[in-house]
């Protein structure tokens, strides 16, 4: 089995201890959580669920979704279901700080630039101000890196 392919030891302790953490003990797992190259499949979908649950402590979510930023992805469908559940969560949740995060994580993800028009009327129809300039500010790093890369 080549390692660099499997599930981490950390995204495995992270799933499978999570429900019996505290809230700060959430919290602070999924700060530390260094995600492995592996772990896309199993941790995408747990940290969607994480950052859904609007039952969840705040700062847990916005944690859940935050490490899209540095969760390696390389299945197409996956991607794509992430940018969409980051997107309803952007123009849906109750709380400003999850759409803001959610609005931000879709341009870390792959397949961004096929949801351009979709962030654009989020950013349009969010009534936050500062919601609308930190995803606002989010598009247009994305677009920057894409002109020159």
């Amino acid at each position: 089995m080549n390692p660099m392919a499997s599930e981490s030891a950390a995204a495995r302790e992270l799933i499978d201890d999570f429900a019996q953490r505290s809230a700060d003990g959430r919290f602070a797992a999924l700060r530390s959580l260094i995600p492995g190259a592996g772990d896309g499949p199993r941790l995408a979908p747990f940290l969607l669920a994480v950052a859904s649950d609007a039952s969840e402590d705040d700062l847990v979510r916005i944690e859940a979704v935050r490490v899209f930023e540095i969760l390696r992805i390389d299945d197409d469908s996956l991607a794509e279901k992430c940018r969409h559940t980051l997107i309803h969560l952007a123009r849906t949740d109750d709380d400003w700080d999850i759409r803001n995060a959610a609005g931000c994580a879709v341009f870390d993800l792959p397949g961004a630039e096929l949801e351009l028009d979709t962030m654009r009327a989020v950013i349009a129809a969010e009534e936050e101000s500062f919601v609308r300039e930190n995803v606002a500010a989010a598009l247009e790093g994305f677009l920057r890196r894409r002109a020159s890369a």
